[in-house]
């Protein structure tokens, strides 16, 4: 009787994961005080699988939240944000998909 209750736990769980993934990658680049980013995350369904929220830190402080409601794209989502940093400034760009999962960028200016 245990193995099925934890054959059938497993199942559910297996069953909810199958389609949910964070990101696969997010890029990175910085150029004329516009930091571009670029989240690779596909999905078959951009209105109800999507990355749920994107958070913007620098130097370990967070500077902006982004809570979206779906996905540019069936293949990634792109922003491009007016930010300005200076050399030597680390910016880590935090996402998490609404299904599972989270994925993160970094980059030094």
């Amino acid at each position: 009787m245990k193995r099925f209750f934890l054959l059938a736990i497993l199942s559910i769980f297996f069953a909810f994961t199958v389609n949910a993934h964070p990101a696969s990658k997010v890029v990175l680049s910085y150029k004329n005080g516009k930091l571009d980013i670029n989240i690779t995350h596909k999905v078959k369904n951009f209105n109800t699988h999507y990355i749920k929220t994107v958070v913007i830190v620098v130097n370990g402080e967070v500077v902006k939240t982004m809570e979206l409601t779906h996905q540019n794209d069936l293949d990634y989502s792109t922003f491009l944000l007016d930010l300005p940093l200076k050399k030597g400034d680390v910016v880590e760009v935090k996402t998490t998909c609404n299904k599972f999962g989270n994925k993160s960028g970094k980059i030094t200016i």
